[in-house]
């Protein structure tokens, strides 16, 4: 029994109709009954006769990978489009990890600070207040000439202009529009920028310092996703669809990940609310592969 028969018979059995299963899977009809009838040229492209093959015996209860490796013989021979150098693309995923500070730690500037102004307090007593203490009456009733004669200070004329002080002057000569350039480096703006272009490859590099980094994917219609991680672990592979969408995952602590797609004129893709935008030369109904870099360069650069 040919895999379409093997399907047919199972919906049958389950007492289901093609549009139920069109319902279930949002492949089309026409679709569904060519998989049924063994006639995979109507469907676009050997990548969706598997993938299609996949969502139906899901729907009607089989064991997907049993019945693929059952069935290989039947199904359309493909080129691995995955089967990618990893070791050429991943690189050390050494990261500096912070120290956590006690509150000791944290602490210490403080009591440095509380420190050094009680220093600072103690010279000014020490060698000015008690310096200019006043004579006591006993040592000038014995010494009179250690008393010096009183000085007059003359009155001030109220005639002339006042004249500007020394902190006068500083306070002036300070910068109102002074901008410490850490503060600004820590205000980076986030950019998701396409670096190639070939062959229905697409690589680009997303530069953030946000201690966040989520991946969005959305359809208006449904598409065939793919999304790995930079070890080659897979992270999502379904049909999205307007109902399914969009999905999210959180991709901080990867130094890249890959995806691959069909129908790209439905889909949409973002980083933290920053879009992607597809080169003006891909074709839209060419499966893509897409490689998103974070904070780093693609390797491919330097070559």
């Amino acid at each position: 029994m040919l895999i379409g028969e093997r399907l047919k018979e199972r919906r049958l059995e389950k007492g289901l109709t093609i549009d139920d299963i069109q319902n279930q899977t949002k492949i089309q009809a026409r679709h569904i009954k060519a998989i049924e009838r063994n006639d995979f040229s109507l469907i676009p492209g050997d990548f969706y006769v598997r993938a299609f093959i996949r969502e139906y015996a899901q729907a009607v209860g089989l064991d997907v990978e049993a019945l693929i490796a059952e069935h290989q013989a039947e199904l359309p021979a493909t080129v691995n489009d995955d089967t990618r150098d990893f070791t050429r693309l991943k690189r050390s995923r050494t990261k500096a990890t912070p120290s956590e500070k006690s509150p000791f730690q944290m602490l210490l500037p403080t009591i440095f600070v509380l420190l050094f102004i009680f220093l600072i307090g103690f010279i000014i007593y020490e060698f000015v207040l008690t310096n200019e203490a006043p004579i006591s009456e006993d040592i000038a009733e014995e010494n009179p000439s250690s008393v010096a004669d009183p000085v007059t200070i003359p009155p001030e004329d109220e005639t002339a202009p006042d004249t500007p002080t020394d902190e006068d002057n500083d306070s002036e000569d300070v910068p109102s529009d002074s901008v410490d350039e850490d503060d600004a480096s820590d205000q980076q703006e986030p950019s998701l920028d396409l670096t190639s272009y070939e062959n229905a490859e697409s690589r680009y590099r997303f530069v953030s310092n946000e201690e966040t980094t989520i991946l969005t994917v959305d359809t208006t219609n449904q598409n065939w996703l793919q999304i790995e991680d930079d070890a080659g672990q897979s992270l999502y592979e379904a049909m999205l669809t307007t109902s399914n969408g969009p999905v999210e995952i959180d991709i901080t602590d990867y130094e890249f990940v890959y995806l691959r797609f069909g129908e790209p004129g439905v889909i949409s893709i973002e980083i933290n609310g920053e879009a992607l935008t597809f080169s003006e030369d891909m074709n839209m109904s060419t499966v893509q592969r897409v490689w998103i870099y974070l904070n780093e360069a693609d390797p491919n650069d330097a070559q």
